[in-house]
């Protein structure tokens, strides 16, 4: 059975601390946010909000809290595998535990990124901050080209000739999207209040990202580069070495952008056409080996 899980990012930074026995569940673990507490015969083990636990304790922080929303029995197979086995399977640890109602997911905050690479990548919803990153579905290509054709035509208004703007229009853009999502090519969006806002697209090619758009409403609150280092985790877990991107160098704004993400331009070549022989400029990023 598969399952599809819609997983949602607690705030804040969490730590597992550990206690004798003896000393049962202390006052500092209660307040906000996710608390359990598990008293077993050699240990009392404590989850909650780093910033409680006291100097002094032993414990385990930089936890990143995930919560499975998905109200299922307790019962019900595969749940819990279908959370862990994808950031398993790309060798990130991962504790669980649960609640009469959930299952929570703890993964390193550092690692907060691939593990949602992951999670997306098998076909999971990921909510994060009134965010929800998921993968479209082959039904979806006229709002994904919608959102293509808004902001391309937005970034080169007066960039790209004339002709060249009106014959990428939404027919040729929704054709285009229909035939990638069909034959199984994988595109991460972001919906916000149902809404798209947000693309980010890979090439069969594991380190090349062909697409990366935002709408103009959500920009300048980091959307852009959490999809840049979405793409890149991705490309990490498909053995890329290197993440590349190209972007047409009359196009400043976003020329600044990935060269403020780190960026390098690593070589420059003229699109081939045919509507548009534009000089681009090829982005890369070194991945870690």
């Amino acid at each position: 059975m598969t399952v599809q899980l819609l997983l949602n990012a607690l705030p804040g930074t969490y730590a597992e601390s550990r206690r004798a026995p003896e000393k049962g569940v202390p006052d500092w673990a209660s307040g906000p946010g996710l608390v359990s507490a598990t008293q077993a015969p050699d240990e009392t083990s404590i989850l909650c909000l780093a910033d409680r636990v006291p100097d002094g304790v032993e414990t385990s922080g930089g936890w990143q809290a995930v919560q499975v929303s998905n109200l299922v029995d307790l019962d019900v197979p595969g749940v819990v595998l279908a959370a862990v086995r994808p950031i398993s399977e790309v060798g990130l640890g991962v504790f669980v535990t649960s609640t009469f109602d959930r299952d929570y997911l703890l993964v390193r905050a550092a690692q907060q990124r691939a593990a949602q690479a992951a999670w997306i990548m098998a076909g999971h919803s990921y909510l994060d901050g009134g965010l929800t990153l998921r993968l479209a579905g082959p039904q979806e290509n006229e709002t994904v080209a919608a959102l293509h054709f808004r902001v391309w035509q937005e970034a080169y208004a007066k960039i790209a000739p004339p002709e060249v703007r009106l014959a990428l229009n939404m027919v040729r853009r929704t054709a285009y999207w229909r035939d990638r999502l069909a034959s199984g090519a994988q595109a991460v969006v972001v919906e916000r209040d149902g809404e798209l806002i947000g693309l980010c697209a890979l090439s069969e090619c594991a380190g090349e990202i062909e697409h990366l758009y935002v709408a103009r409403a959500a920009r300048g609150a980091g959307l852009g580069r959490q999809l840049l280092q979405l793409g890149q985790a991705i490309s990490h877990q498909r053995g890329a070495q290197q993440v590349t991107l190209a972007v047409v160098r009359d196009n400043a704004p976003a020329v600044a952008f990935y060269a403020a993400c780190g960026g390098d331009v690593i070589a420059e070549c003229q699109d081939k056409g045919p509507l548009w022989l534009s000089d681009n400029l090829i982005y890369g990023w070194s991945l870690p080996a």
